[in-house]
């Protein structure tokens, strides 16, 4: 049987004609932008006209549409039960001494702090750690922690913060913590022990509270819980 084969689009086709207008489109614009662009062009050079439509549409928009395409927020699904929110956001910590700990943070966690950061020996400094990007997901479906971490890598000891990142990630990027009184999940360890940080924006500031990773008690997906860890590199 003959197979199909799909051959570039020749020179006078429409499809180069929206390319070349495209790609002059698109020098007005930043350099990330046009790589961005011009790889999607090469993608489907050598396709029929499946992504013809969509190469018009961009075609005929606006510099301000257009830029709004680029800077689209990535979300992806992480695990069943986490989806990523902040792709395509460069959410850093710069290097930390780890010497804060969140049971002396009263001026980041004004509304409260849970009394087992002191129960539970967490009031302790932890290491030192190099400048860290971050991503953040929200949960799609219910979970224990266990299932909630355990979802995004089954190495935990590569989602782990340290409790001065954890501090430092509210101080700078608090409108990336989950709003209206639901909670933003962070994995801590100390003294060998796994323990779920959970951060709280309420009307009078930050609460935060403190839980062991293996506590059974299952999260709702529907109020949209989130989750902050280190990225992980592509293996």
């Amino acid at each position: 049987m003959a197979q199909c084969r799909n051959y570039p689009n020749p020179p006078g086709s429409a499809e180069n004609n929206i390319n070349k207008i495209l790609v002059k489109k698109m020098e007005k614009l930043d350099n990330t932008g046009l790589g961005l662009i011009k790889a999607t062009i090469e993608r489907v050079q050598n396709s029929n006209s499946l992504f013809a439509s969509g190469l018009k549409k961009l075609v005929n928009s606006s510099e301000e549409e257009l830029s709004s395409f680029l800077n689209v927020k990535v979300e992806k699904q992480v695990s069943g039960i986490l989806r990523l929110i902040s792709g395509g956001e460069k959410l850093m910590i710069e290097t930390l001494d780890g010497k804060a700990y969140i049971s002396d943070a009263k001026k980041t966690f004004k509304s409260g702090i849970d009394g087992d950061f002191k129960n539970w020996g967490l009031n302790q400094s932890g290491p030192a750690t190099a400048e860290t990007l971050l991503d953040v997901s929200e949960m799609t479906s219910d979970g224990t922690f266990v299932q909630i971490f355990t979802g995004i890598t089954s190495d935990l000891e590569k989602l782990v913060m340290t409790q001065a990142q954890i501090i430092r990630f509210c101080e700078k990027h608090p409108t990336w913590l989950r709003q209206e009184g639901y909670a933003t999940f962070f994995l801590t360890k100390v003294n060998g022990e796994y323990f779920v940080v959970s951060v709280y924006v309420i009307s009078g500031g930050l609460d935060v509270n403190v839980d062991r990773l293996e506590d059974d008690s299952v999260w709702g997906g529907g109020s949209r819980h989130r989750v902050v860890a280190p990225q992980l590199l592509a293996e």
